[in-house]
């Protein structure tokens, strides 16, 4: 995809994107404290396509990981953004590992379904057995 030399230089620039949103996120002024949180989500983006996102996406035990991670961050930007209005630490960092979690998280959806939907089945399958074993006589 990139070479050595353009995954450094994506590297410096999310470092320093994610910076400048910290600083911003410091703020004492609201406006300024969610342009910080959106910044953050733009330099998660950029660090997807660094060093740190091509070894992430290799790592294929991740993926129930990545689910949960996608599940806390969203709730955790919607409820302390979107809903409190007031986006705090939580905030920023989630939005900041959205973007990892978005790309991990859905390409292993699928997966993570079908395995709940086997835990169902297991479960289905033995409360069937609890009702076919024969039940005591009554005195």
């Amino acid at each position: 995809m990139f070479g050595i030399g353009a995954r450094l230089g994506t590297l410096a620039i999310a470092a320093s994107l994610l910076y400048v949103a910290y600083l911003l996120h410091r703020s004492r002024k609201p406006a300024a404290r969610h342009a910080g949180v959106a910044m953050s989500f733009v330099a998660g983006l950029a660090f997807l396509v660094t060093f740190v996102g091509e070894w992430m996406s290799k790592a294929d035990w991740l993926g129930g990981f990545a689910v949960a991670g996608l599940i806390v961050c969203l709730a955790i930007v919607a409820v302390d953004w979107l809903w409190d209005k007031k986006p705090d630490k939580p905030a920023f960092w989630a939005a900041f590992a959205l973007a990892l979690f978005i790309v991990l998280g859905s390409t292993n959806m699928s997966d993570v379904g079908s395995n709940i939907s086997d835990g169902g089945k297991l479960v289905g399958e033995q409360l069937e057995k609890i009702d076919d074993q024969p039940k005591p006589a009554a005195k």
